[in-house]
């Protein structure tokens, strides 16, 4: 479903800050693949979504989404691929809309459908019902203005956005960093609800050990630009964060900078 090959990208090439953001990365996800990324600050992670999403074009290499090669499309065309969340709550809706013009707008992506003859009853009716199944009564506020929205609301309904026309590939960066523990919990615990419900491919970007080794069907270690380790099955399965500090300790030659991680 979601491939890259030999991706590489340099930031501020031929200078004195000459950075490789990516170097040289390849991953295969199969359709449903649930892949958290961990790694230090700087190790990657974000510039691989964006390099996925098309936000940055790769200096080599190959993108292919569901068989397509996007490598050279930008976000724009990749966008009736995708589906993303940002760590920032306040990415991704419009404050001013009410929550079923902010669904309305997420339903007619990659259609003709629009706003101009009004929101048709049967959807909103499927909002009601697809607002429901979070669990935070917003399915009776369809009326108000996402700006009114806590920061939880806010984000759960950023997924729904993001996932109620079925994208290809689910990108999350970060998208409970910004979220107090306990709403955190309940936007992961909708997040999974929905990958699973849909069977989406999802990459996960998570500055938490212990998430990125609970959540999902694998866990992608970054350090450098580089992918270092893949984990999954049985391996996975008895990873404990102890276990995988050493291992990015002695396969990166570097340390977990973020204490974040660590949570």
């Amino acid at each position: 479903m979601l491939k890259v090959e030999n991706a590489c990208i340099t930031f501020h090439a031929n200078t004195v800050n000459e950075r490789k953001a990516l170097d040289d990365v390849s991953l295969h996800l199969k359709p449903g693949d649930f892949a958290t990324i961990i790694g230090s600050n700087g190790a990657g992670k974000s510039t691989l979504l964006n390099a996925v999403a098309g936000s940055y074009l790769l200096d080599s290499g190959y993108v292919y989404i569901d068989g397509e090669d996007v490598t050279m499309k930008k976000s724009y065309k990749r966008a009736k691929y995708i589906g993303r969340l940002f760590q920032d709550p306040l990415k991704g809706t419009a404050p001013s809309m009410t929550i079923e013009e902010n669904l309305a707008l997420a339903y007619s992506r990659g259609s003709r459908r629009g706003l101009s003859r009004g929101i048709k009853k049967s959807d909103e009716n499927m909002f009601r019902q697809r607002l429901s199944q979070l669990g935070l009564g917003l399915e009776d506020r369809l009326k108000s203005k996402v700006g009114l929205l806590s920061g939880g609301q806010r984000q759960a309904l950023t997924l729904l956005m993001a996932t109620i026309v079925t994208p290809k590939v689910l990108l999350l960066d970060e998208h409970t960093a910004a979220l107090d523990p306990k709403t955190a919990k309940q936007v992961m615990g909708i997040t999974e609800q929905i990958v699973r419900d849909n069977n989406i491919t999802t990459l996960m970007v998570t500055h938490n050990i212990k998430d990125a080794l609970s959540t999902g069907s694998k866990t992608i270690v970054m350090s450098n630009g580089r992918i270092i380790s893949v984990l999954e099955g049985e391996t996975r399965q008895s990873m404990t964060v102890e276990k995988l500090m050493k291992l990015y300790s002695d396969t990166a030659g570097d340390s977990f900078s973020d204490r974040n991680l660590l949570d």
